[in-house]
């Protein structure tokens, strides 16, 4: 007897999601492979025809923002699909499943126009590229035909958009018990009504647009709230930030200016040769945890650490800073070295509260360890050097691994029965795992020591550890069909919500930016009468008490580009700045109630409550607010690489 499907499920906006979702896979299959075979065309170029031959391949950035950019643009589609957006879940609890649901609709519709306001403007900038000519400076190539499969490719988000949002709004409807003729009405009356609400925004910032320019200050405080309320109700990060840049551009320079901001931001971020640094990353670190070179490095960690009271615990530590390096991932790092530490350490004796503490805590090293995503992140808002931003991490990441395993040591010194005792030291475990943590020691070191070096930019560094990995994993046999799926869907996902977000967070750069709210905001602390590493420290610690109940990546977003000019004004280095907020997010990440480490703990660890979690984790929370207060105190942690550095 087989099992009959309901209508909705098989009604036409179900099968028109099903349709969109096997016709976008195939696009960010074609993407990903094509990000993989420019990244290996890029390290033969540097590695053969650079340095061996004398004869680089000609414009290699060019191409990157051209042919690459298409790459990246046919996997955005496939996350909309797979509904792979950032969001803010502080409220989903309190609100109810079916208001959480009806927000989520709500806003993934706004989303939708959205999507529609950017494809155009992407459209357009592809029919000027057309007109004007233009074209690359050394290849020579035309670039309107890559503008006009991006501009294609963005039309295609905005019907998958929809055909997601359908289906969400058919199954609530179909819950109703309203009849068919009621959720059919009440279907049409939901697609009328956001129709009619943007008709009416769109009429008031046509009245109003650029006539708000006298009280720009004063309304940029007002649409920065509005851009929490939106975060805080379940709305995407990327349209909280977009919408908000929009509506506040609208209102002091026009729709017009609006409407431009959005296709230039949208355009030079696509085609952008530094940010592919992040989906080469994404790529390079999925092929490393394919194929096994994160597992090589957490046995290694077990052999070194292993013969030691609470061993594996160390060992944890070592091994999520060897698979962060890998990575660059914080959520990857918990996930996967919590799924190979915690069956070893509850079979071990060790208690729940220290097993889950320093697995959640040992996944911040993803973030802080290079390649950072949330590095990439800062540089692109900021406009500081990627690569120098990845050297200046190197210390604060090596003190927090040395403070994770303090705070480990001085756990297991005060509870002796939180974890088991001393097992034999295996040399020969140890040398077999030296031996097969060798791919992953030369990835790294090529792709750091190419960096600091300056034989390498962050990009072609990033193509290189692409190149490694891919190597390593096929060497090893690791490059099976499911293995590819798994990358495929992963660097999709990932891809499409970091650089959805960046398009939102720098059209709400730029209205904060002509708004003057970075410079009022300087006014009114130099005004204050407070010391510069005062103001610092109130920074610290606002953004340690946002962290506690907010995710990391948004406020990074959201801040970045207003905190970078106060801190420039008072004379401080942005790239120690930026040391300084990735160590933040570090923070926030792991600090209870909302820390997104903490969650994602729960679930591999589903039998442990969160308050043991929260109870583990304390420890290395402090020990990270000790260290943030010695990268304030000491900027030399920080710098000092980045100026040797540059004398290389």
């Amino acid at each position: 007897m087989t099992a009959q499907s309901t209508p909705i499920e098989r009604g036409p906006s179900v099968q028109f999601d099903a349709f969109c979702r096997r016709v976008t896979q195939y696009m960010a299959m074609a993407g990903v492979l094509g990000m993989l075979a420019i990244a290996i065309l890029t390290t033969v170029d540097i590695l053969v025809f650079r340095y061996l031959l004398n004869a680089p391949i000609p414009g290699s950035n060019e191409i990157l923002s051209t042919v690459f950019a298409v790459a990246v643009a046919a996997v955005l589609p496939s996350g909309l699909a797979q509904k792979g957006m950032l969001e803010v879940d502080i409220l989903a609890g309190s609100l109810g499943l079916r208001r959480s649901a009806w927000l989520r609709v709500v806003t993934g519709a706004l989303f939708a126009v959205a999507l529609a306001v950017v494809a155009w403007q992407v459209v357009v900038f592809a029919q000027e590229a057309h007109a004007s000519g233009r074209q690359t400076v050394i290849l020579q190539w035309k670039t309107w035909p890559f503008l006009a499969i991006i501009a294609a490719i963005f039309v295609a988000c905005v019907p998958v958009q929809i055909a997601s949002v359908a289906r969400s709004v058919d199954s609530l409807f179909a819950g109703t018990g309203d009849g068919a003729s009621g959720s059919r009405l009440g279907r049409i009356g939901f697609w009328v009504a956001i129709a009619a609400a943007v008709a009416v925004v769109w009429y008031l910032l046509d009245l109003y647009g650029g006539s708000m320019r006298g009280t720009a200050a004063m309304l940029s405080i007002v649409i920065f709230a509005a851009l929490w309320l939106l975060v805080a109700g379940l709305a995407p990060v990327a349209l909280a930030l977009l919408l908000c840049g929009f509506v506040g551009t609208s209102l002091i320079m026009g729709i017009p200016i609006a409407l431009n901001i959005v296709g230039s931001e949208t355009t030079a971020l696509i085609t952008s040769s530094e940010l592919a640094v992040l989906p080469l990353f994404l790529i390079m670190g999925g092929l490393a945890t394919a194929s096994g070179m994160a597992n090589d490095l957490f046995r290694l960690a077990a052999a070194v650490f292993g013969f030691q009271r609470g061993g594996l615990a160390l060992a944890t530590i070592g091994g999520a800073a060897g698979f962060g390096a890998l990575t660059g991932s914080s959520l990857a790092t918990v996930a996967t070295i919590g799924r190979a530490a915690l069956p070893e350490m509850e079979a071990r004796g060790y208690s729940k509260s220290l097993s889950t503490g320093c697995i959640a805590a040992g996944g911040c090293l993803g973030q802080i360890i290079p390649p950072s995503t949330a590095a990439v992140l800062y540089a692109i808002l900021v406009e500081q050097s990627i690569g120098m931003l990845y050297i200046a991490l190197l210390v604060p990441a090596l003190l927090s691994i040395v403070f994770y395993l303090g705070s480990t040591w001085m756990i297991i010194y005060l509870r002796p029965e939180a974890a088991p005792g001393r097992v034999p030291f295996d040399a020969r475990e140890l040398a077999r795992a030296l031996w097969r943590s060798v791919s992953a020691f030369i990835m790294f070191g090529t792709v750091i020591g190419g960096i600091f070096t300056g034989v390498f930019t962050a990009t072609e560094a990033a193509a290189v550890g692409v190149l490694i990995a891919f190597l390593v994993a096929l060497f090893r046999g690791k490059l099976r069909a499911d293995t590819i799926r798994e990358l495929i869907v992963e660097t999709t996902q990932a891809t499409a919500m970091l650089y959805f977000v960046l398009i939102g967070a720098n059209v709400f750069s730029f209205f904060i930016g002509a708004a003057g709210l970075p410079g009022l905001l300087t006014q009114s602390l130099l005004d204050s009468g407070l010391a510069p590493l005062a103001i610092i420290a109130l920074l610290a610690v606002a953004y340690l008490l946002l962290g506690s109940v907010m995710d990391a990546f948004t406020i990074l977003l959201v801040t970045a580009p207003i905190v970078s000019g106060m801190i420039a004004t008072l004379g401080y280095d942005l790239l120690w700045w930026g040391v300084v907020m990735v160590v933040v997010i570090e923070i926030g990440v792991i600090s209870p109630p909302f820390g997104m480490n903490l969650f994602v703990m729960k679930s591999v660890a589903k039998d442990v409550s969160l308050m043991t979690i929260y109870r583990g984790v304390l420890p290395f929370v402090f020990a990270d607010i000790i260290k943030l207060a010695l990268l304030v105190l000491f900027p030399a942690l920080s710098l000092w690489l980045p100026l040797m550095a540059m004398r290389n």
